[in-house]
């Protein structure tokens, strides 16, 4: 269910145990069992030109963020460029 939806970075399970040298049952080490959880976000994003609510994992966030700006600076440098430039009439 943890699952970055661009990647697919997920949870993942650690097991550790230190055993000590010799001995028997009694003095065996307990498995113990750690989980590290993916740092995802829900957000909304365009993604592939798709507006929608996605769970992103931070550095996918990151990419996403930084294409999202990409195309909003591309679009304003357009319309400035389109816009025209009205000349100035000499006063005689």
């Amino acid at each position: 269910m943890r699952v970055c939806e661009v990647c697919g970075k997920k949870s993942v399970i650690q097991k550790s145990g230190a055993h000590q040298y010799g001995g028997g049952w009694a003095m065996r080490a307990t498995k113990k069992r750690k989980v590290w959880q993916v740092n995802l976000h829900s957000v909304k994003v365009t993604y592939k030109g798709v507006r929608k609510t996605m769970r992103l994992c931070t550095k996918c966030l990151r990419r996403v963020k930084a294409e999202m700006e990409k195309k909003v600076s591309k679009k304003v440098e357009k319309a400035e460029k389109v816009t025209p430039k009205i000349p100035q009439i000499a006063n005689a």
